[in-house]
């Protein structure tokens, strides 16, 4: 009959003690960290590339600029990584620039098979002579090989070695 008794006790005790754990709202932070952790390595990615560009083109003033919110991104990303690591997350800097490479990939994956159906969609106009929708289909093509493009160079930038054979 003890063994019981303190059975039941042991129980209402462990029932109390996991009512108690909040893990839900520091799961919830934890995303948007790290989904801000993710922004801010975009937007350094980008200003660096900017950056470049406007060396490039000789204007030292706007590249200047853009190496300065550069600087300023990574020290919120440094910030921030610092903030995960303390929370438990193990290398938040590489798991957030894998994050974003495996968007791109993604992005550059529904762009293709966007432009597949395009293309197969003018395919079929053409052949049931429907001139108006092959023309609008034309455009749609055109339209999805410029969101390719773009796609893959900033895929390029966030640093997809070679984002156009990742489609397959």
């Amino acid at each position: 009959m003890k063994k019981l008794g303190l059975l039941a006790v042991l129980a209402v005790c462990s029932t109390a003690t996991f009512a108690q754990t909040t893990t839900s709202a520091t799961a919830t932070t934890e995303k948007a960290q790290m989904q801000d952790l993710r922004h801010d390595v975009r937007a350094y990615d980008n200003k660096r590339a900017q950056a470049k560009a406007a060396i490039n083109k000789g204007d030292m003033a706007a590249a200047k600029a853009d190496i300065a919110v550069a600087k300023a991104d990574k020290a919120d990303i440094k910030a921030d990584a610092k903030t995960l690591k303390n929370e438990g997350v193990k290398t938040p800097i590489k798991r957030a620039e894998r994050q974003v490479k495996a968007a791109d990939v993604a992005d550059i994956k529904a762009d293709a098979t966007q432009l597949k159906t395009d293309k197969a969609a003018e395919q079929t106009a053409v052949k049931d002579g429907n001139i108006a929708a092959a023309q609008a289909d034309q455009k749609a093509i055109k339209a999805e090989r410029k969101d390719l493009k773009r796609d893959i160079k900033e895929a390029r930038r966030d640093g997809v070695k070679h984002p156009a054979r990742k489609v397959k």
